[in-house]
C-alpha cells in the first residue's frame, strides 16, 4: 500500500515526479565502484559540466532518435495506444540499428523485444535539460499531456493512419526532420547529418540542469563544442580547449580534476585494506602487493596545490546540490574533510593507523547494514574482485563520444 501512495505522489507533481526519476534513474545506473558514497559529490558536478548527459546513455543521435519516436506515437489516440506505440517504434528502431553489431552504441541489440529499459527511458531527462521535451513527468504522463493538449484544442482524433494536422507532441517543433522510413530507415547510424549536429550543438551549450539557469555558468558544451577535432584527451580536465574556458567552469572543472585526484587515493588505500583482511584470511598477498605499489605511485603525484584547492572549496559542494536537486550527505563531506587532512602528508598514508580507520569507518557505515562491508564480512571479502573503484570522471567519457560524434557530423 505504501509503494502505491508514493506512486500516486510523484504523479501528482511533475516538478518533484522529475527528481524522484532522476534518483531513480542514477540508481539503475548506480555505479557499483562507488565504495565510499562519493557518488552524489560527483554527479552534481558533472551535472553542471556536461548538463543532459547519463553514464548510460550511448550516442548522441539517440536524442533525435527518441523525440522521433516519440512524435510518432504522438499521432495516436489515447495515452495506452500512445504508449504501446513509442514501445513498438523503439524495437523497430533496434531492429533498424542492430546492423551496426555490437560495440557501436546500439540500446538493446542483445534483449531487443524483452529489453527493460528502453533507449525513451535513458534519454528522457536529458531530452528536458536540453529543453528538447517540453512537457515535465515520466512518459505516462507525457502521453496524457499529449492526449488533453488534444482535447483542449478540439482538433480531430487520430488513428492508425497517422495525424490529419500537425498537433503538439511535447517536443520542440524545430528540430531537423527524421529520415524517410524512419524508424525503419535502411542503413540509418549514428553518423550526425549537418543540420542534426548544429542543433544539438545550440541544444548543448544552452543546457542548464537547474531551473533558474544559474548553472549555465559551469556548462563545458560552449567551449569545447567549438573544437571540430576527434579528441583524444584521457580526462576532460586534458581538453585542448581548456584554456578558452570562462572562469567559473574553467574554475570547477579545475576543482573536478582535484578532487578526483585527492579521492582516488580513498579508494586505493581501500583496496589495501581489504587486501590486508584477504591476507588475514589466509589468501595470497599479490593484491596487497599490487595495491601497495599503486598508492606509492599516487602520492608520488599528488600535488599539495589538488588538496589544498579541495580543502578550500569543499564547502561548496552543497551549493552544488542546491543547484542540481542532489544532496549531499553532510557525512559525506566530513569524511572528504578527514581524508583531505590526512594528505597533507601522503607518504605516511601506507602506513597510518588513523588513514585506515577513517576509510574503513567510511565503508562499514555505507555497507554493513546491507551485509556487504568487504571491511567486515569474510563472505563479502570473498566476493571481491580484486580492486574496487577508480578516478572519477564526471562522465568524460559519455561527452567525449558525444564531441565526437559531432566533430564527425558532415561539415562540422
Amino acid at each position: 500500500m505504501a509503494s502505491v501512495n508514493f506512486l500516486g505522489w510523484i504523479d501528482y507533481d511533475a516538478r518533484h515526479e522529475e527528481d524522484i526519476l532522476r534518483a531513480l534513474g542514477a540508481a539503475k545506473g548506480h555505479d557499483a565502484r562507488d565504495e565510499l558514497g562519493l557518488g552524489t559529490m560527483r554527479d552534481s558536478m558533472a551535472d553542471l559540466l556536461f548538463p543532459g548527459l547519463s553514464t548510460i546513455q550511448q550516442r548522441p543521435r539517440y536524442f533525435f532518435f527518441v523525440q522521433w519516436c516519440c512524435e510518432l506515437a504522438a499521432a495516436h489516440s489515447d495515452a495506452h495506444r500512445i504508449r504501446d506505440k513509442l514501445r513498438e517504434y523503439e524495437v523497430a528502431l533496434i531492429k533498424t540499428l542492430s546492423h551496426l553489431g555490437e560495440g557501436e552504441g546500439v540500446i538493446g541489440i542483445l534483449s531487443q523485444e524483452e529489453l527493460e529499459r528502453m533507449p525513451s527511458e535513458i534519454y528522457w531527462n536529458g531530452l528536458l535539460v536540453l529543453g528538447m521535451r517540453q512537457y515535465g513527468g515520466n512518459r505516462q504522463r507525457w502521453a496524457r499531456h499529449v492526449v488533453a493538449d488534444r482535447l483542449s484544442r478540439q482538433t480531430d482524433v487520430f488513428g492508425d493512419s497517422g495525424p490529419k494536422v500537425r498537433q503538439s507532441s511535447g517536443f520542440a517543433i524545430d528540430r531537423p526532420d527524421p529520415p524517410v522510413g524512419f524508424p525503419s530507415t535502411a542503413a540509418l547510424d549514428f553518423v550526425l547529418t549537418h543540420p542534426e549536429a548544429e542543433y544539438l550543438r545550440k541544444r548543448l551549450v544552452d543546457a542548464c540542469v537547474d531551473r533558474s539557469g544559474q548553472g549555465r555558468r559551469f556548462n563545458l558544451f560552449g567551449t569545447f563544442t567549438k573544437y571540430r577535432r576527434t579528441i583524444t584527451a584521457a580526462h576532460a580536465w586534458d581538453h585542448p580547449r581548456i584554456d578558452k574556458l570562462p572562469g567559473e567552469a574553467l574554475e570547477l572543472l579545475l576543482l573536478a580534476a582535484a578532487f578526483a585526484k585527492l579521492m582516488h587515493g580513498a579508494v586505493i588505500l581501500y583496496n589495501v585494506c581489504v587486501a590486508r583482511k584477504q591476507v588475514e584470511d589466509g589468501l595470497s598477498p599479490e593484491n596487497l602487493e599490487r595495491h601497495l605499489r599503486s598508492l606509492t605511485e599516487w602520492t608520488g603525484e599528488l600535488s599539495p596545490a589538488d588538496v589544498d584547492l579541495v580543502r578550500q572549496r569543499l564547502v561548496e559542494f552543497h551549493e552544488f546540490g542546491r543547484l542540481t536537486r542532489h544532496r549531499i550527505d553532510p557525512k559525506a563531506i566530513a569524511f572528504v574533510e578527514r581524508w583531505t587532512d590526512c594528505c597533507t602528508t601522503p607518504h605516511r598514508l601506507a602506513d597510518s593507523v588513523a588513514a585506515s580507520r577513517i576509510v574503513c569507518d567510511r565503508e562499514i557505515f555505507l555497507k554493513k547494514g546491507a551485509g556487504t562491508s568487504r571491511i567486515v564480512s569474510k563472505k563479502a571479502r570473498a566476493r571481491w574482485g580484486g580492486e574496487s573503484g577508480g578516478m572519477m570522471d564526471f562522465r568524460w567519457a559519455i561527452a567525449k563520444r558525444c564531441l565526437n560524434d559531432l566533430a564527425a557530423a558532415p561539415d562540422a
